[in-house]
């Protein structure tokens, strides 16, 4: 019994050995193994070589990176296209040729729209009148459309300041937000607000069927796509979404479709909504390209270089 036990505290003792010495051998082989040198994740970003994060002057590599992948939304633009060809380029791609408005309103929708019903907010201030005289637009672009108050009103305007064509662009999906028609009473069929249906009466109705398109989708998508068919505008209104990150990639993007000389604007500057959300995202973008911010009332102005 002696031997036996004592044979058995050797084993032990070898094995015990055995899986010191290998754990050991494993840390002195491993070549990014310390115990001295543990790395918290924000360490070891710092000490990430900067071929990975490659920055715009060498120092602070990662701050680098982070700063130009917030301005990287696409790839190059298309050949721009002329003011001409705008209308028959979008009719094309969007609507088949044909204008929207051609047989409307629809037979489901007649019962449910107004033959004007027309909100908005901030549609009508000085800053519209204010760009048009300066700009003189041929191509205008909005984002966000809503009811067409403030596209009706640049219409109006342009109307009465200019002899030569204009063409504006309204991106919306028509949609609203949750909770809008306990406000404002639209009507609902399967699902659908009847916003896009209103809007394109409140067009009809005030005899601007071929200066205002609808392009019936996401700001993103919409912009997108005129990204790649090489429509660009000489004035740009954002105001759509409200929050940073929808203000963020609206103004990026609207940006790189605005003409040399052109002037982007938008609502809701001083809004407190996602605390600041727009007013932040158009100062942080005016910092990153060396802008400068103009407020006009409730809107801000930036210019192209």
């Amino acid at each position: 019994m002696f031997s036996l036990n004592t044979g058995g505290k050797r084993s032990h003792a070898v094995l015990l050995i055995v899986a010191c010495g290998s754990f050991l051998f494993g840390l002195l082989m491993s070549p990014l193994t310390s115990l001295s040198k543990c790395r918290t994740p924000m360490e070891q970003l710092k000490v990430t070589p900067a071929r990975h994060y490659q920055g715009f002057n060498g120092s602070n590599p990662a701050a680098d990176w982070m700063k130009k992948d917030l301005i990287l939304f696409r790839k190059k633009c298309g050949t721009p296209i002329s003011s001409e060809d705008v209308k028959t380029v979008v009719l094309n791609k969007v609507f088949d040729g044909s204008s929207p408005f051609m047989d409307f309103p629809p037979e489901l929708a007649k019962p449910y729209l107004r033959q004007k019903r027309i909100r908005g907010w901030g549609s009508t201030g000085t800053v519209f009148m204010r760009l048009l005289e300066e700009v003189r637009p041929k191509i205008i672009l909005e984002l966000g459309t809503y009811l067409g108050a403030s596209a009706l009103h640049m219409a109006n305007l342009s109307k009465s300041m200019f002899d030569h064509d204009f063409l504006i662009l309204c991106i919306d999906d028509f949609r609203g937000w949750p909770g809008f028609r306990d406000k404002f009473k639209f009507h609902q069929i399967n699902g659908d607000v009847q916003l896009f249906y209103q809007f394109m009466q409140n067009v009809q109705t005030m005899n601007f069927t071929d200066n205002i398109l609808p392009l019936p989708f996401s700001t993103t998508s919409a912009m997108s796509a005129l990204c790649e068919w090489g429509v660009y505008a000489d004035l740009i209104e954002v105001d759509a979404a409200h929050d940073f990150h929808s203000a963020w990639a609206d103004i990026n993007l609207g940006y790189s479709l605005l003409k040399p000389g052109g002037v982007m604007f938008g609502h809701d500057y001083f809004t407190k909504l996602d605390n600041r959300g727009v007013g932040r995202a158009v100062d942080l973008f005016a910092k990153l390209k060396g802008l400068r911010v103009e407020p006009d009332g409730q809107h801000w102005i930036l210019r192209s270089k």
